[in-house]
Order: C-alpha cells, then structure tokens, then sequence
C-alpha cells in the first residue's frame, strides 16, 4: 500500500469524526467514498480467492480451503472497515472473526464456524503430514460457509448503505 494512503492514519471512522469540525461536507463525502472504495475493493478480493478455491478439485484440498478461507477473511475485514473503521494487515489480524458486528446476520454462527475454517486453513499450510480427512469441516462444508458469508456480507452492507 502507499504511504500516503488513508488507511495507514488508523481508525477510519475516528479520522473522519475527528476531521468533522475542520473539513466540510465535500471534504468528508470523500473520506466516505475512499472508504467504500476500499471496502468494495476488499470484497472483490474476497470473491477472487472464492471464485479460484470453487475452481480447486479433490487432489488440491489443501488449495482449496486456504483460499475458502481468505475469501471470508477479507469479506470480515470489509465489513469490519465499513461498520468500525478497522483496518490491518497485522498477522494477529487474523484472530478477529469474532469481532463481526452484532447485528451480523447468524453471527454467532460465522464466529464459531470461520474460527473452524482458519484451524483447517492452519491444516492445510502448514501440516505437512495431514489429509482431507484431517478437516474438521471438510471442502464442502467450507464451501457452503463461505459461499453463504460472502452472501449475507453483501446483503449486510448493502444494508448499512453500502453502494455495491
């Protein structure tokens, strides 16, 4: 990413409520547009590792569930740039499935479930000696998940006002 790039101040949302009383409504219609733009871009990352894992057959399992597993990652961390202003590239990053929004349709469920998903995603990149047999929820399962979070992401943001 650029240096010069709005992510990089911290907090989205707190940049721009902090920024409310220098810049006009121009000015702050655009830091929401940049927003957006970047959630939007996050998304269609999500659906690029979604679209390659559906493409990944029996032999290349392992593939095939990492990639499941970024699609709904970068669709959680659209959602949590839009809904919070939280953005990172930090590896502990990937821990925070459980900060979807509580209004997050069957949240608990993605939680629970998406947490599963990155224990198999560990499987698959790093163990060496494990099988298909190894997956708790298996490629079929993950793939209904993420096809289902990718989904209701949509529908949720849409909701918030997201343009998409």
């Amino acid at each position: 990413m650029k240096s010069q790039h709005l992510l990089n101040l911290g907090n989205v949302r707190k940049v721009k409520k902090n920024l409310t009383g220098v810049l006009d409504a121009t000015a702050l219609d655009q830091i929401e547009r940049e927003i957006e733009v970047n959630v939007a871009a996050l998304l269609v990352l999500a659906q690029c590792h979604y679209r390659f894992a559906e493409r990944q057959t029996g032999p290349n399992w392992r593939q095939k569930v990492s990639r499941l597993y970024y699609a709904a990652y970068n669709a959680a961390r659209a959602i949590r740039l839009y809904v919070a202003g939280d953005y990172s590239t930090d590896v502990k990053d990937h821990q925070r499935f459980d900060e979807l929004p509580n209004d997050f349709p069957s949240r608990d469920r993605y939680v629970n479930q998406l947490d599963v998903l990155r224990g198999d995603r560990n499987t698959c990149d790093y163990d060496h000696i494990s099988t298909a047999r190894d997956l708790v929820l298996g490629t079929r399962s993950s793939t209904e998940l993420v096809r289902e979070f990718l989904k209701d992401a949509r529908a949720y943001l849409s909701g918030k006002g997201m343009n998409l």
